[in-house]
């Protein structure tokens, strides 16, 4: 039990600051990301285990020449502008650069850099199944608070996953997370 609770905590995440906090939402600022990420088809759920094996090995240097790369949580998944497709990102070690960072031998994997932003992100536990309701449900709730706050999102909704699978439910870290204008 101790081994699904601590792991993620010696991960490297996204390095940010809160500025506001209301239970379970806060505004955070973030520093720059540099993600690896791919395009996958199929339902939310499939879609995610999908992505995720093209940047295991991509980060395992099973896709590539070089090192390793260390894993970082959370996993990221967002919808595309194609109905049915959705990205899958691992965010890089922050030693990394675009620069530095090992080319992929697999084209299905590319590169993406985001700036500095503002974003709103719900925080929550629980086993986020293949109907997608509980994802669902955290992100109306997040969208509803947004609305009443008069911010401005400028981004579609990203799915923030800090656990393996094997973690029980109640133990989870998930997230959702909207970009806000400034």
């Amino acid at each position: 039990m101790a081994a699904w609770y601590l792991v993620p905590k010696f991960l490297e995440t996204p390095s940010y600051k809160v500025a506001e906090k209301d239970g379970n939402i806060e505004i955070r600022y973030y520093e720059s990301m540099l993600l690896q990420s791919v395009k996958v088809s199929g339902d939310q759920y499939r879609a995610l285990r999908l992505g995720f094996r093209p940047l295991v090995n991509y980060i395992g240097a099973k896709a590539r020449e070089g090192e390793k790369i260390s894993m970082t949580a959370p996993v990221m998944q967002s919808s595309s502008d194609t109905d049915n497709e959705w990205v899958v990102s691992f965010s890089m070690p922050s030693k990394y650069s675009k620069k530095t960072l090992p080319e992929p031998n697999n084209k299905q994997v590319y590169s993406e850099e985001i700036k500095p932003t503002k974003a709103a992100v719900i925080r929550f536990s629980g086993k986020t199944d293949r109907d997608g309701s509980l994802i669902k449900e955290k992100e109306k709730v997040l969208l509803d608070w947004i609305k009443n706050k008069d911010f401005k999102i400028i981004s579609k909704s990203k799915y923030l996953f800090y656990n393996d699978p094997s973690t029980p439910g109640f133990l989870r870290r998930n997230e959702v997370m909207v970009i806000l204008s400034d």
